[in-house]
Formats: structure tokens, sequence, C-alpha cells
């Protein structure tokens, strides 16, 4: 029978979790600590999570920017505390941190990075690729090569590809690109993989511009299974060549509503005006989802013809999931808008800047 506190899927055995048998500092009640409601101390919320006491998400704020003192207790902690304790704590880290960017509690989640766990590392990488350095990216790209569990290296190949984006805006050098490739090439490659690691890591490959990655998608589309051909599908809109453009206008009319509403959103991601009638004409799909998928797109595209569609569903639709979708992507739109403006308006400020720098030499 397996642990109570194991994962759900696969789980490795809680006794093979790093540090069992290692010496132990013992344990600081939470009692006869400083228990500040308001600003706590890194050890009293620490000795709290080794508790039983229930986690309080603004007393986990003290986490933040950890200390390696506090860094270090976690190493020894984990090991003690029950699987889904961990997985409670780390949950409500990635929380805060999604509310506040300014919260960094990534050296924490390290600390889980190899947890006996699959559940816990896979929550721990979600931690990990916040913070975007290359150390990590080899770290991970090792890792995906290593982890026995299917569900983590299926999470690493999603996570790889916040450095694929890094690689070609030429963010990393030649060689970790080439790490970072090569690792994701050898799991889509890899016959028995399973298919949903093989899936992410060719959407993961998608923002890369190498041609051997196109030859990929396009053979993963014409010969792969459901699953490779919905990665594929996904990885053209990533890949933000024109040319996938007749390809998934030509999926609007599949069989598979799930791939319609796949194709609707890659094909917004080209942010091609060319997209926007067909991605109109599928607004009035059977699907519910893929209604929604087309709305969005349009709203990815973002011209004033797509602002015009937008206001007219909004205003004219008796279905209300339309005008849902559609003040969703609205709104989205006037905060790009908004961004644009503010940029222009800063790159403006400072070519008058530099102007009147000159003059005045």
């Amino acid at each position: 029978m397996p642990p109570e506190d194991s994962a759900p899927e696969d789980p490795v055995p809680e006794d093979s979790a790093p540090g069992d048998g290692e010496s132990r500092v013992e344990e600081t009640p939470v009692d006869e600590l400083d228990a500040s409601v308001d600003a706590p101390a890194a050890e009293v919320v620490l000795a709290e999570i080794a508790s039983d006491a229930p986690l309080e998400l603004p007393r986990l704020r003290a986490l933040a920017g950890p200390s390696d003192t506090i860094v270090a207790g976690f190493v020894e902690l984990w090991p003690r505390v029950p699987a889904e304790r961990r997985r409670e704590a780390l949950a409500l880290l990635q929380q805060l941190s999604e509310e506040d960017p300014t919260l960094d509690f990534h050296r924490i989640h390290l600390t889980a990075f190899r947890d006996a766990d699959p559940a816990t590392r896979i929550l721990a990488i979600r931690g990990i690729v916040e913070e975007e350095t290359v150390e990590y990216m080899r770290l991970l790209a090792a890792q995906l090569r290593d982890d026995g569990e299917p569900s983590v290296r299926a999470e690493l190949a999603d996570a790889l590809g916040v450095w694929v984006l890094s690689m070609e805006f030429e963010l990393i050098d030649e060689d970790d690109g080439d790490l970072l490739t090569s690792a994701l090439r050898e799991a889509v490659e890899d016959v028995n993989e399973e298919e949903e690691v093989r899936g992410r890591a060719l959407e993961a490959l998608g923002a890369s511009s190498e041609e051997e990655v196109k030859e990929l998608i396009g053979e993963s589309y014409e010969i792969g299974s459901h699953r490779m051909r919905v990665a594929a599908v996904r990885a053209m809109g990533r890949n933000a060549s024109d040319d996938w453009l007749p390809v998934l206008l030509f999926n609007f009319d599949d069989d598979d509503a799930e791939i319609r509403a796949i194709a609707a959103v890659a094909a917004g991601q080209l942010l091609m005006e060319d997209a926007v009638p067909p991605l109109t004409q599928l607004i009035d799909d059977t699907d519910e989802d893929v209604q929604i998928a087309a709305i969005a797109a349009i709203g990815e595209i973002g011209d004033d013809e797509c602002e015009r569609i937008l206001n007219r569903l909004v205003e004219e639709s008796r279905e209300s999931h339309i005008r849902d979708a559609a003040s969703d992507a609205l709104a989205q739109l006037q905060v790009l808008t908004m961004d644009v403006e503010q940029g222009r308006g800063t790159l403006e400020f400072d070519e008058q800047s530099t102007v009147e720098d000159d003059d005045g030499e």
C-alpha cells in the first residue's frame, strides 16, 4: 500500500526522500518563537511549516529573499514534512509571487527540486522558472533527461520554453542555446518517450526560428499521433512564421473541436490581418470553446478592425459567453494599447532629451 501522503500519480516512495538518515537539527517549538502576526521572523514561519499549524498566506511573505540559514533549514526540513504539506507550502508561495512579483521565493523552490514526490517537484519547477537565469536552464535541461516521472519531464519541457524565447532574443550564448535545443529535440524525437512529454517539448521548441525546428513541426503535423499533431499546431503559433497561416486556416474546418480551437489561438499569435475574416467566421462555430478561442485570437491581433468586431459582439451578441469573451479581449487590447503608447511616450522623451543634450554641447 502506498504511503498516505504520496502523490496521486506514480509516486516515488517517501522513504527515498532526500536527507533521510542524515543528522537533523532539533526543531524549535512554534510557541517559543516570536509569533508576531504583522511581521513574523522567517524562522517562525519555517517552524510553522514544520508543525501542524494552518499556513497563513500573509505570514509566508516573511520567506521572500531567504537567507542562507533559512534555505539550509528548508533543505533539512522537507524530508520530515508530509508530501501534502510540502505541496501546500510551495503552492502558497507561488500564489504569493503571482500576486506580488516583487516577492522572490525561487531559492526555497530550488530546495525541493529533487524531492521524492513528483507533485512537489512540479511545484518546485514552476517556482524556479520565474528566475530566468541560464544556470537554472542548464539544471532543468539536465533533469529533463534524468527525471524518472513522465509528468515531471512534461513540466520541465514546458518550463524550458521560456529560455527558447530568450535564445531567440540572443539573451543566452550559442553554447547554451545548443544545449537547450538539443535537450528538447531529444525529447521530441525519442519514440519511447511519453507522448505528453514529446508534445510539450515540441511546443517549447516552437518559438525557435531554426529551420530544423520548422521541419520538426511539419513532420509531427503530417505523420504524428493526435497529441503530436496538437503540439505541432500550437508550435506553429509560437513559431511566428507567416508560412503556417494556410495550415492553421485549413484546420478551422477540422472535425475535432480541440484542433479548431488550438488552430484559432495559433492564428492569433501570428498577428496577421489575413487571419481576421476566417476567425470572424469561426465565432459562429458550433463549439463554445472554439468561439471563445476565435474571439481571443481576434483580440490578440488587435488592429482597428478587430476592435470594431469585438465592440460589435459586446453590443449585439445574444450569447452571454460571446459578450464576456469579447469584453475580456477588449480589456486585454486596451492594456496592450496603453503599454505601447507609454513606451512610445518614453521613447519620444528620450529622443527629445538626446536632441537637447546634443544642442547644449
